[in-house]
């Protein structure tokens, strides 16, 4: 009696014959394309059934009169379920060389663009090209080898970008632990650990869990640290630039603000647009009164849910073993805030390092100097 390997994943999945997803509309999203098909420990990934049974789906390249899976790595057949092929790991699941595995990690062997469309996997991802501006990486780890453009990465676990960031301000990295970057400019970072810099940092928003470190210059940008901050070689990049550093309270918290923060502009800005088309007659009436309520009413619970945040924020305060540390020079006009106390640096300093005390910002000179 003959019988039908029924697939649960595409046994034809060819990394280099994608084809874009159709929306509901007809249309196609070439940002997507479905590189991979995740599966989680335990889930089904192929069966042996009768051939009557497969209907529309019969292929005759999977019919046999012995039910002897190609099984490779990653995958188990269960003993009271002979007849299923279940996965082992998490992971994607494809054919290599005439067998079935689940394989972790994903290793992209190309650039993230309209080639591959986003990546969004179970486990973690090795990126041996760029990844390209607009699109996007979500998984557990991830490595990219060459450069980050305008994209967005989301790392469950770690996040490394050996070929550094240039984000043209579009960029978006956030990592659950710790992140790794040759360099980073014009981008915005968030990390539930440490951030290590190699080279300069520039431009950018941080919201570092615990310690940033720079190796070259922090120019420009809102950085903020949990508790440390080092810079190797410059910080600050003159009065014209500004260059603002907070430690002290949870970046994640303060991440959270500042998305409030430009909702509510946006709603200011679309409350004075439907004020102002209110004012030119009767008829807008019906279509924009509706409108201006709702924008009143969801700033009314923004501004309640800013004032419960930075309740949160505050019982997150932590000042005494907070540093910013810098060998190399501190040029004028960076602004420091440790907690509620602020200081904004007039002069050219060298090798020096700022602290919090007695409620002010403090600064100490690595050379032994005597504090100010």
């Amino acid at each position: 009696m003959p019988f039908f390997l029924k697939h649960y994943f595409n046994p034809d999945w060819d990394p280099a014959k994608l084809k874009p997803e159709e929306q509901a509309d007809g249309s196609v999203d070439h940002h997507e394309r479905q590189f991979v098909t995740n599966v989680a420990a335990g889930d089904l990934i192929a069966e042996w059934i009768p051939v009557e049974d497969a209907g529309a789906d019969l292929d005759e390249r999977f019919v046999s009169e012995e039910k002897s899976f190609p099984a490779g790595t990653g995958t188990g057949i269960k003993r009271d379920s002979p007849d299923k092929l279940f996965a082992a790991v998490d992971g994607y699941v494809c054919y290599k060389e005439g067998r079935i595995l689940v394989r972790n990690p994903l290793t992209v062997h190309s650039d993230i663009d309209y080639h591959t469309g986003n990546v969004d996997f179970v486990g973690n991802v090795v990126v041996e090209g760029s990844v390209r501006s607009g699109f996007t990486i979500e998984a557990g780890d991830v490595r990219v080898n060459d450069q980050v453009e305008g994209a967005t990465i989301k790392a469950r676990g770690s996040l490394d970008c050996r070929g550094g960031v240039k984000g043209g301000k579009e960029a978006l990295l956030k990592a659950g632990k710790d992140m790794k970057l040759a360099f980073c400019e014009y981008a915005t970072l968030l990390s539930g650990g440490d951030i290590m810099i190699k080279g300069a940092l520039m431009h950018s928003d941080v919201y570092a869990g615990k310690r940033l470190a720079v190796g070259g210059r922090l120019t420009g940008g809102t950085v903020c640290a949990y508790n440390y901050i080092y810079v190797g070689g410059q910080l600050g990049g003159g009065m014209d630039t500004d260059t603002s550093l907070i430690l002290g309270y949870k970046p994640s918290l303060l991440y959270a603000d500042q998305r409030y923060n430009v909702r509510i502009k946006a709603l200011h800005e679309d409350i004075a647009s439907y004020e102002k088309t209110l004012n030119r007659g009767e008829e807008f009436r019906a279509e924009y009164e509706p409108r201006l309520e709702s924008a009143r009413r969801e700033l009314e619970l923004l501004k309640n849910m800013k004032v419960k945040l930075w309740d949160g924020i505050y019982a997150t305060e932590r000042l005494d073993e907070c540093r910013v540390l810098v060998p190399g020079v501190v040029k004028p006009g960076v602004e420091i805030c440790i907690g509620s106390a602020y200081y904004k640096v007039d002069d050219f300093l060298e090798d020096v390092f700022f602290y919090h005390e007695n409620g002010e910002v403090r600064i100490g000179a690595s050379s032994g100097k005597s504090k100010k």
